[in-house]
């Protein structure tokens, strides 16, 4: 199956689940509205807004003509989304996602983009939500979200769509000055910042949104800020592992598809290697399981759908032929990007591994040996009583170590405490975020994301290749005697709403490698030298 051939086959698969998730009752107070635990569960109470997204895919895959479903009723049900989303911005802390009162950055900037382009795509005349519009223009301009740069891309490619729509609703000076401060978030490996480094999900939602940029300015600063994103993400999908999975900054798997497929209608080497990066992800070169196949219908509602049913378009519209045959895995012995810490480490011998070593998460790496074989590992988890203190954490506190074939990086286990959900904590919520907006977010990130590297547990890594073997030296500090040492599942411990789908890795960090270990201790501190070795080595021992 080609690329193509699995993004339209994709398309038709979802679409009932999407339209499951829209209150399509024409005589409900709830028409249009995107949420259905809000307006059919009756489990929450206020509508995600972030989910009236779910409005413009349902747009697009009627002018796709998925399953035969009926053009005009398909963009009615999208315009009354729209006018669902005027009605719930003109409220009090309007734009919420994961409580009441948010006035959340997500949901302002991806929900007013998608009704925008609904806008500009006709489907609904711009006056009639003009109300809406301007409260949502007017917080897109009076804040800048530097952290989550896909959210910050998303809000300047609303206004990027508003501007053409309406004028004087965005003055060219300030949107110009939106927009330098937004391109200027891309460091120079290509790769815009999620929460102190790079991911790969993020980055190529961020690039779909800078083709909107790009579409309505025809600026050529947004094109080159596209073909670095690119590279990047290139760079990743190409190698050996096909991907970055949770080596990303916020653990995502999936990368969705139009922002790569407009760049394989490229004349040039990059539209070559758009094709070869599609075929990789979508294409011919697929198992079995695929990263869409984990995804649940909360994203498919968000970037993730109508990025599939933009990426068919493209391929509709488009002339250029999708190769077929399984890309080339690229050869990236000699490849790293030390300014996100990501690097390949490989040994002399022709049946050393390839791996790919996160140091800015603790070092956590993936490993293929030319025979197939492939190992995962995601550090350690030291327990103190109810206290859990973990390596598997993204953060710029990380020091690292990258030298005569030897990676790894030194610093202190995280300190984490599950937060368990319970009604006194959810009227806490709602009280604060009523009287305190959008200024109660950056605790909750502190308390939920950003947490520092500076536990009482000093933790170093070295990782080498021995030929064959891929050796780790693991050297946790300052243990008790009743301290419980774990070695770390796959997930990762640092909330991130859209990360987590299922994963084969779940339950099976190895496949054909035997685990050698060797536990020392001397007094407090922890010595353990662990030992990959792919099974045919080791039966030839």
């Amino acid at each position: 199956m080609i690329a193509k051939d699995f993004i339209a086959a994709t398309g038709t698969k979802i679409l009932p689940r999407i339209l499951t998730q829209i209150c399509r009752d024409s005589e409900s107070p709830f028409w249009g509205c995107c949420d259905r635990h809000w307006w059919h569960y009756k489990i929450r109470d206020f509508p995600s807004i972030i989910l009236q997204q779910a409005g413009y895919t349902i747009a697009l895959a009627a002018d796709v003509g998925v399953r035969s479903l009926p053009s005009k009723e398909l963009k009615d049900l999208a315009a009354q989304s729209c006018r669902f989303w005027n009605e719930r911005a003109l409220r009090h802390g309007a734009f919420e996602e994961y409580y009441p009162y948010e006035e959340g950055y997500p949901p302002v900037a991806f929900s007013t983009l998608a009704v925008a382009k609904l806008c500009a795509d006709g489907v609904i005349d711009t006056a009639e939500i003009m109300p809406g519009l301007e409260v949502a223009t007017r917080q897109l301009l009076s804040r800048f979200e530097a952290e989550a740069a896909n959210q910050q891309v998303a809000g300047t490619a609303a206004l990027a769509v508003l501007r053409n729509l309406t004028p004087d609703l965005v003055p060219d000076g300030v949107f110009s000055e939106v927009l330098s401060r937004t391109l200027d978030l891309q460091k120079k490996e290509g790769w815009f910042p999620e929460y102190d480094g790079p991911d790969l999900g993020y980055l190529s939602v961020t690039m779909d949104c800078l083709w909107d940029i790009y579409d309505a300015t025809k600026n050529e600063r947004c094109y080159k800020a596209i073909i670095a994103a690119f590279d990047y993400i290139s760079w990743f999908v190409l190698g050996p592992y096909g991907g970055a999975g949770m080596h990303n900054s916020r653990n995502t798997d999936y990368i969705v598809p139009y922002g790569i497929a407009r760049l394989t209608c490229e004349s040039n080497g990059v539209g070559t290697r758009a094709n070869e990066v599609m075929e990789r992800l979508y294409g011919s070169d697929l198992k079995s399981g695929h990263f869409f196949d984990a995804v649940d219908d909360r994203y498919w509602c968000h970037y993730i759908g109508h990025s599939v049913y933009r990426a068919l378009q493209v391929f509709t519209k488009s002339a250029t032929t999708q190769i077929q045959e399984t890309p080339e895995i690229h050869n990236s012995r000699l490849s790293s990007m030390p300014d996100s810490g990501h690097f390949v480490l490989c040994g002399d011998s022709e049946l050393s591994p390839q791996l790919l070593v996160s140091t800015r998460k603790g070092s956590i790496f993936s490993a293929v040996w030319p025979g197939g074989q492939r190992a995962c590992d995601f550090g350690w988890i030291v327990q103190s009583g109810k206290s859990q203190f973990v390596s598997h954490w993204w953060s710029s506190d990380w020091k690292l170590f990258n030298q005569d074939g030897i990676t790894g990086c030194d610093g202190y286990l995280v300190p984490h405490k599950e937060r368990v959900s319970v009604p006194w904590k959810h009227m806490v919520l709602r009280l604060a975020s009523f009287f305190m907006g959008r200024k109660l977010i950056r605790l909750l990130k502190r308390l939920m994301i950003f947490k520092k590297c500076d536990s009482s547990y000093p933790f170093s890594r070295r990782i080498s290749c021995d030929g064959a073997v891929v050796l780790v030296e693991d050297r946790i500090f300052s243990c008790g005697d009743n301290d419980k040492l774990i070695r770390a599942p796959r997930a990762s411990k640092r909330h991130v709403a859209s990360a987590d789908s299922f994963h084969i890795e779940d339950f099976k960090l190895i496949n054909g490698v035997k685990i050698v270990e060797d536990i020392r201790r001397v007094g407090p501190d922890l010595t353990v030298i662990t030992r990959f070795v792919p099974l045919e080595t080791s039966a030839a021992q």
